[in-house]
């Protein structure tokens, strides 16, 4: 099963994944906005520039029922404006996706650094437990081999007991063998004692 720093270390990995797939596709998006807006302003001012010289070359030719020219150049203006305008806002939003890429970038750094240090310490935890299993492991046998050998020892000493009992039984025996052949031996000497002094 896996710990929480696995599933927190998981957790930002795929979270800076996620990020980085956006902020490449708000890059790219900018980018390209922003070119079709410089196209734009430059085809605009190139237009302001020819729709200028056309007016007034063609001013004194034209007839009072023609539109005025200024109409278009106003509107050519106003479209700029418009395109300006709108390059401005895109700048800002620019500086402000670059300035949260760098923050991104920073808090990224951050955790890579955390990552490592979580890596380290998961893998001195890991290293800690394997050398505890083996301490408990060699542990688990020593208490195997003096168990075995105290179980050894018993039956050796009951042995030695029943030994002892069976040495002290037949102790018992010959003693008691040899008082009664001593006593037998005393009463014949007695016997004997006594009928030499009859005899005198």
């Amino acid at each position: 099963m896996a710990s929480w720093r696995d599933e927190y270390v998981q957790a930002l990995q795929e979270r800076d994944q996620r990020e980085r797939a956006s902020y490449q596709r708000l890059d790219d998006d900018l980018i390209a906005a922003y070119t079709n807006l410089l196209d734009r302003a430059t085809a605009l001012e190139a237009e302001k520039a020819a729709n200028t010289s056309s007016v007034e070359t063609t001013k004194a030719r034209e007839s009072t029922s023609t539109p005025n020219p200024n109409d278009g150049s106003a509107q050519l203006r106003k479209d700029l404006a418009e395109a300006l305008r709108s390059n401005g806002q895109l700048q800002s939003r620019v500086k402000v996706a670059e300035a949260e890429l760098v923050k991104l970038k920073a808090k990224s750094k951050t955790d890579s650094r955390l990552i490592d240090d979580l890596s380290k310490e998961r893998g001195y935890l890991s290293q800690k437990l394997k050398d505890r299993d083996e301490e408990s492991r060699g542990k688990t046998k020593l208490l195997d081999d003096v168990h075995d050998e105290v179980i050894s020892l018993n039956l050796q000493l009951n042995m030695s007991e029943q030994r002892n009992k069976d040495l002290r039984s037949e102790n018992k025996e010959l003693i008691d063998r040899w008082m009664a052949r001593k006593g037998h031996e005393a009463e014949e000497m007695n016997r004997t004692l006594q009928d030499q002094l009859d005899r005198r």
